[in-house]
């Protein structure tokens, strides 16, 4: 694919669309039962309009932003997103490589294909780990022993999935662990030729987030099944004061939609919290996360530092979230859409496209600087 063709993120999606396999694009571009929340995060985000600020002097634009104690090129990163590893082999080794070139910060997923040993190497400064609580404490006390050893900065605990989501298209696919695609679907990948070498290579059983865990003679996707089997029991209150207790660095709980859930992590003392609904991957009656933003802004925007991700397609989005509060937004589908289509290149271009949105949108709108954005620039629909 020749992503430098790509003008926004929509083109890169449908070069991944086109690259991929119809069952595996799904792993990609589906969500939870009626994929309600996924349509909604971006139909909401596009119906705040920014207030353009005239004869404003727009030259020397700084979209950096510093976020624990590190200062970023540009104020949006790239969200964890696992089982990604179906579309390219080192997927996340290529979005490594874009976070690092163009200086924003990366969250490696807690179901990744590479060892956060391997990606925190691979772009020093530039990756936090996002975190998969387990039930067994000895899990838990050594993710966090490498995440320290690896020189990682920030934990992200992701809160947001406390049952396994319901996929109904990727279940009619067949896309589950292990996966089984239907007949159908397995005669239309081999259609991908490209898409088909990198899978015989066997990518999709690889799983070294958790193979550790797992004895060294196991089946494939014997580290997925004790993921599943692990995630789901840890997710509560009392976990939170353990992990406050193992980590000793900014501490960060993404998938908070409730000012008063964000009170009480504030309280327990973690360092941020990202305003998320998984992506549309968890409750698919969940609200628009930027509908909840400003509430948990006026809620602990004082206390603690309030990032945002869900349905950001262009870099107007980003500044929207960041006028109603958010230090920082991190986008998902946008990157994965480039690094599926092109690799490191694609990561690349979706990196540049956003990051040229955002500068464009800065200056319609007057803002030079992390401090002009502010609420009175939105118009909320």
């Amino acid at each position: 694919m020749d992503v430098t063709r790509a003008v926004n993120i929509a083109d890169l999606r449908l070069q991944a669309e086109r690259y991929l396999p119809r069952v595996i694009f799904g792993i990609l571009d589906s969500a939870s039962e009626d994929e309600r929340v996924l349509a909604l995060n971006t139909q909401r985000l596009r119906a705040h309009s920014l207030l353009a600020r005239i004869l404003r002097s727009a030259e020397g634009v700084d979209q950096s932003v510093t976020l624990f104690g590190k200062t970023y090129a540009s104020c949006f990163g790239i969200a964890p997103t696992g089982f990604i590893n179906s579309m390219r082999s080192d997927i996340e080794l290529m979005l490594a490589d874009a976070a690092r070139a163009a200086n924003i910060p990366m969250i490696l997923s807690g179901a990744s294909a590479c060892a956060i040993e391997t990606i925190a190497a691979r772009a020093p400064g530039q990756v936090w780990s996002q975190l998969y609580a387990a039930q067994d404490a000895r899990i838990n006390e050594d993710m966090v022993r490498r995440a320290r050893d690896a020189g990682v900065a920030v934990l992200v605990w992701t809160v947001d999935a406390a049952a396994p989501p319901k996929n109904d298209r990727q279940a009619r696919d067949g896309i589950g662990i292990p996966p089984r695609p239907t007949l159908r679907g397995r005669l239309e990948a081999c259609t991908h030729v490209g898409w088909m070498r990198d899978y015989l290579g066997g990518a999709m059983a690889r799983f070294d987030s958790w193979r550790p865990y797992v004895a060294a003679d196991a089946p494939p996707f014997a580290a997925h099944r004790l993921f599943m089997a692990e995630r789901f029991g840890a997710l509560h209150w009392g976990m939170l004061e353990t992990l406050r207790g193992l980590w000793r660095g900014p501490l960060v709980v993404k998938g908070v939609l409730h000012p008063d859930d964000a009170r009480r992590v504030a309280d327990m003392g973690a360092d941020g919290v990202i305003v998320s609904n998984h992506g549309g991957m968890g409750l698919d009656r969940a609200p628009a996360a930027i509908d909840m933003l400003p509430g948990i802004v006026a809620a602990v925007g004082g206390r603690v530092t309030v990032m945002f991700d869900g349905g950001i397609r262009r870099g107007s989005d980003i500044v929207v979230a960041r006028c109603l509060g958010a230090r920082a937004a991190f986008v998902g589908r946008a990157t994965l859409y480039g690094a599926a289509a092109g690799g490191y290149a694609g990561a690349q271009r979706a990196v540049d496209i956003l990051t040229d949105e955002v500068g464009r949108t800065m200056r319609h709108i007057g803002c030079r600087n992390d401090g002009d954005f502010n609420a009175e620039l939105v118009r909320m629909p």
